[in-house]
This record gives C-alpha cells, structure tokens and sequence, in this order.
C-alpha cells in the first residue's frame, strides 16, 4: 500500500521551522539587519572616497596658489631690489651734482652760507 507521508512537510502559507544546531529557532529578520549593515558601509566607502578625493584636489589647488604666490614674491623682491639699487644711484652727490649742473644750479660759495 502507498503511505502519506504529506503531514512531514509543510502545508502552503505555513513556514518549516528549523532549527539550528544549538536547538533555536532561526530568525528572519537578521537578514535585513545584514543588508542595513550592508549598505551602511557601502555607503560609508562611498563617502570616504569621495572625501579623499575632495581633499586631494583641494591640496592640489592649494599648493598651486603656494607655488604661485612664491613666484610672484620672488619677482616683487627682485623688483624692489633693483629700485634700491637705482635710488641709491640717484642719491649719490656725484648724481645730484651733475643734475643740479645740466639745470644751471651750482654749490653756494663759503660767503653765501648763513648760519642762525
């Protein structure tokens, strides 16, 4: 004769309960728990690479308006040692001398000079 063996399994809309080697019940819910973990940390990576990134290119820049800044001190320091340079030239006597000579100014005479 042919046995029912149908009351072993489960019937539709009913879960099997099974039951792990310590003897507890399986819980369903710990799968979601696991992909909320899950796209927590993908997105934590996200985040992060997109922050090393930032970061990465805002060093970048940084740097290029250090090198810049640089290069224009540079250029300003040469500039204002070489104006210096010429004012000190002008100032001389000697230079004065012969400017004051081409516009027809001279030295006063020992006479000419008044003491208070």
């Amino acid at each position: 004769m042919i046995k029912d063996y149908s009351g072993r399994y489960s019937s539709v809309g009913r879960r099997q309960k099974v039951r792990r080697r310590g003897g507890a019940v399986a819980r369903t819910d710990s799968g979601l728990l696991w992909k909320a973990i899950g796209v927590f940390a993908s997105f934590a990576a996200v985040v992060g690479v997109a922050a090393s990134l930032w970061l990465g290119w805002q060093i970048d820049s940084g740097l290029g308006e250090l090198g810049a800044a640089r290069e224009l001190r540079h250029e300003a320091t040469l500039r204002n040692t070489t104006l210096l340079a010429s004012r000190d030239v002008l100032r001389s006597r000697k230079q004065i001398e012969a400017s004051a000579a081409r516009l027809g100014l001279y030295a006063p005479a020992a006479q000419q000079v008044r003491k208070p």
